[in-house]
């Protein structure tokens, strides 16, 4: 329990309606979550306005209210706290009541459309494997050392991050990675944590349904780096062309990795590669990792970037870890079965798929044939839609278009999308359209013979099929063994 008047230091308060002397036992954004004795924020979201459930949040039990506007009735027993950004002030209010955990672990947070997962995850093993106590708040899962916390969004909600943290820093963790999306930005969902390093992996077409444009979205990225500490440290990526305007106006130290840019602190050459490992050179040093593709290079220098500013311990020993990293699920996991190679992969965006593609394209041999099983998700960004089943189109030998995470959406006008500005050749040899994702997985292998590869995009790690608000058990590694089984005896 804590005090509401030492909860609401360096919190704007525009007003106060009732007494600041109470107890408070637990924060809300959710009036269903809400307990005796908690602070409830109305929050106002895209779908929802936290206002409107303030009525049944005091019902529950809450005893504080936090507030841009105060509700038509005022109850007595109640504190309504009026604040120009309800967000902003449960940012900081969350902080409190956790003893400022931010202040206490070194937080990095990774950023950009693309890798943010696989720099997160792999930064966590690697610190880990070099002995530091640490924890993870990604895509994926939530960890603190090795326990495991369900998560839903990429990037949670502020008063789940700070309760994290606080459990972490009582097990004793220095570090702590955390993804940070551009809604997590725009959303508030970081706001008052205190970032020792921020990485910048790329910026590409991605969210644009929800910002409304590429400009907007990058700015929201842009955020994150504006409000970065003079004792924090900022590590980008200088090979993306939006890098150098990412760190204008920031305060960080500013260090950069690349593989084409030579001014960079952190640079890569790629010596020799196939589907089983990668020999590099990383500032010259010597590295032969199980990371498949150019995409995954940039991955590897920001991890070794990071490592190299934060970890006072020989180069060597951190590369010769790095040499002991192993893919995270769902991104670029493969396996053959009779000479058909299934590679899994969470690619969602335009340069995501387009990596992928290029990366399977180089490493194949000519005479067999790259198969692809692609959808797009509902509700979310309609524009990238023909943009990903083109790049499909034009860089794989057969494409099955299906459904993703169809959500609320009709998953036929998901895929009429995607085919908008498709200029189709050979219809019914080069392209498919078999709307039931399972069905779309079980042709590619029926149509697949030894030596050809099927990648299936955009579901990676996920174990389920969101449709009509329900989510399905849906195992794309076990649906694709069984169907080879099955087809390939």
């Amino acid at each position: 329990m804590k005090l509401l008047k030492d909860l609401l230091q360096k919190v704007s308060i525009k007003e106060i309606k009732g007494i600041i002397t109470k107890k408070v036992k637990k924060l809300c954004i959710n009036h269903l979550n809400v307990v005796d004795n908690s602070i409830f924020a109305a929050i106002c979201g895209n779908k929802f306005d936290g206002h409107n459930f303030i009525i049944n949040a005091i019902k529950k039990g809450a005893n504080t209210i936090i507030c841009e506007k105060f509700p038509n009735e005022i109850n007595k027993n109640i504190t309504y706290i009026l604040v120009n950004n309800t967000s902003e002030a449960i940012g900081i209010i969350s902080s409190n009541f956790f003893d400022n955990p931010s202040e206490k672990i070194n937080i990095i947070g990774i950023t950009g459309t693309d890798g943010k997962t696989t720099i997160a995850s792999m930064l966590y093993e690697l610190f880990k494997k070099l002995g530091e106590k640490v924890a993870l708040i990604s895509t994926i899962n939530i960890k603190i050392i090795n326990y495991k916390f369900l998560t839903k969004n990429t990037t949670p909600d502020v008063i789940t991050i700070n309760h994290i943290l606080y459990l972490a820093i009582k097990k004793g963790c220095k570090y702590a990675f955390i993804e940070v999306s551009s809604h997590g930005i725009f959303q508030k969902r970081i706001f008052g944590l205190n970032f020792k390093l921020g990485i910048f992996t790329n910026i590409t077409h991605d969210h644009i349904n929800y910002h409304k444009n590429f400009n907007n979205y990058f700015l929201i990225k842009k955020l994150f780096f504006d409000s970065l500490s003079k004792k924090s440290f900022a590590l980008i990526n200088a090979d993306d062309k939006y890098s150098s305007i990412i760190l204008k106006n920031s305060n960080a130290n500013k260090y950069s990795y690349a593989l084409k840019n030579n001014k960079s602190t952190y640079k890569a050459k790629i010596i020799k590669k196939n589907f089983s490992y990668t020999e590099l050179l990383l500032n010259n040093n010597f590295l032969k990792t199980k990371l498949i593709g150019e995409y995954n290079t940039y991955n590897l220098l920001a991890i070794y970037g990071t490592a190299n500013l934060l970890l006072k311990i020989n180069e060597d020993k951190i590369i010769k870890i790095m040499s002991t990293l192993r893919p995270i699920k769902g991104r670029f996991e493969q396996f053959l079965y009779k000479k058909i190679r299934i590679i899994i992969d969470y690619a969602h965006t335009p340069n995501a798929i387009s990596n992928v593609l290029e990366t399977i394209q180089e490493l194949k041999n000519n005479n067999n044939k790259l198969i692809c099983v692609i959808g797009c998700g509902g509700n979310r960004d309609i524009e990238k839609r023909p943009i990903m089943a083109s790049i499909a189109y034009n860089k794989s030998d057969l494409v099955i278009l299906t459904s993703d995470n169809p959500r609320e959406e009709n998953p036929q006008n998901i895929i009429n999308d995607m085919m908008k500005n498709l200029k189709i050749k050979n219809f019914k040899k080069k392209l498919f359209s078999i709307i039931d994702r399972k069905k779309a997985i079980e042709n590619a292998i029926f149509f697949s013979k030894k030596g050809d590869i099927i990648l299936i995009a955009g579901k990676g790690h996920e174990k389920y099929q969101e449709i009509n608000g329900k989510r399905y058990y849906f195992n794309e590694k076990k649906l694709s063994k069984k169907f080879l089984k099955k087809i390939k005896k």
